[in-house]
């Protein structure tokens, strides 16, 4: 698994030297550019060019899979909704597909010139498809298109989005998928009206194809340029994933929470509540919005203990069987931040005051309740597999939306 981290901070880094000087974060946090780096460094270890799940597989070090909880199967109130992401392999061999209502494959990475794909990594051979199915958790592909000048070129490109509309009706049937997640980031303002309509396009087309295709959006934490004209686009979308995480990251000059709960003095106006009661507000239905949550975590080195504390280095994006291992030994202290109903520890290491912030069972709980309580259509998880090697997860799932098969 370090060779995994060493990845994903070497793409992360490249990331951060080519935004510099362009973000900027509101209060101590949020980043002021509706692209998640998570998910942007997940895209760009792509270059890696593997051709198989198990050549994956042996950077990441999954070689045992074990199926938690088979007992439990999710409730048919609630929508369960993960991602696998390509660079995860064959992890989904340990994924409890009882347990989630849809799963989607990422991603479809649009060529901004074509629209045909420039990659879509294992989808054709994959038998994450299959092993769903049997389930019968629904499979999504994801279609995602990173960056202004990308997103700007696109759009302005009917040709290029007719053929992405024929792409995926075709890679849809071969796998028998139930729909799409898009997931354009990076949209500028003076696209939005292009965005909208694109988008109806593409529902309208794959809907004239299969009539039970479902359409998905993924919805940024903090819509900043009021990309998502919901009003408009509404209609012709089944359902929606809010990205409600990266409110702090690289990006922030204080470590703190990657996905608080509420909005504090201490953390900031945005949060996960803040963000939902914005599309609320905008004309989401609320059976219509999934909240997507963090399987991940961000480390720092900081300038003090205290908390909030500056940020002297952004170290690391950490899955959560990495933090696990961080920890397992208990030789560091966890706590919990009340304010972000957030999971910390705060140790010395290497010579540096390191903080590392994450959600976990506990947190995650109590997140996992509200949405419950607001009466959202469910939860996402971003990203399956960040988990690979142990269940505790799986069983808060199973605890908070299963139910004994």
């Amino acid at each position: 698994m370090k060779t995994d981290i060493c990845i994903l901070l070497f793409f992360t880094i490249i990331f951060m030297n080519s935004c510099k000087n362009k973000n900027s974060e509101d209060i101590k946090g949020v980043i002021n550019s509706p692209i998640h780096t998570v998910r942007l460094r997940d895209t760009l270890v792509s270059d890696y060019k593997f051709t198989t799940e198990q050549q994956w597989d042996s950077i990441n070090g999954v070689s045992i899979h074990s199926t938690p909880m088979p007992l439990h199967a999710v409730r048919k109130d609630y929508k369960t909704f993960g991602w696998h992401i390509f660079s995860k392999g064959s992890a989904y061999k340990s994924y409890n597909f009882s347990l989630l209502w849809g799963v989607s494959y990422f991603s479809y990475v649009v060529n901004a010139e074509t629209g045909s794909y420039s990659t879509i990594h294992q989808w054709k051979t994959t038998a994450l498809v299959d092993s769903a199915k049997v389930k019968n958790c629904k499979v999504f592909l994801s279609v995602s298109n990173f960056g202004a000048k990308r997103n700007a070129l696109f759009l302005k490109n009917p040709k290029a989005q007719k053929t992405l509309a024929d792409s995926l009706s075709v890679l849809l049937s071969l796998r028998k998928a139930d729909g799409i997640n898009i997931d354009f980031e990076g949209v500028s303002s003076a696209n939005r009206k292009q965005f909208s309509d694109f988008i109806i396009r593409l529902s309208m087309h794959l809907h004239n194809k299969n009539p039970d295709y479902q359409i998905s959006l993924a919805l940024y934490a903090v819509d900043y340029h009021k990309i998502f004209d919901i009003k408009t686009i509404d209609s012709v979308i089944d359902f929606y994933t809010l990205m409600g995480y990266d409110y702090y990251g690289g990006f922030s000059k204080h470590a703190g929470p990657v996905s608080p709960l509420k909005s504090s003095k201490v953390w900031g106006t945005h949060s996960i509540e803040s963000s939902v009661d914005y599309y609320i507000k905008e004309g989401v239905a609320l059976d219509k919005l999934i909240v997507g949550l963090p399987y991940y975590g961000d480390q720092w080195q900081t300038k003090s203990t205290t908390i909030p504390s500056e940020v002297k280095k952004f170290l690391s994006h950490n899955t959560y069987s990495d933090i696990k291992k961080i920890f397992g030994f208990k030789k560091y202290k966890l706590h919990f931040d009340t304010m972000s109903t957030t999971r910390y520890g705060v140790y010395e290491k290497d010579d540096m005051i390191q903080q590392l912030w994450f959600d976990d069972s506990l947190s995650l709980s109590y997140k996992y309740d509200w949405i419950k309580e607001k009466k959202l259509s469910g939860v996402g998880i971003w990203a399956l597999g960040y988990d690979h090697g142990t269940t505790e997860l799986w069983e808060l799932i199973a605890n908070k939306f299963g139910k004994k098969e």
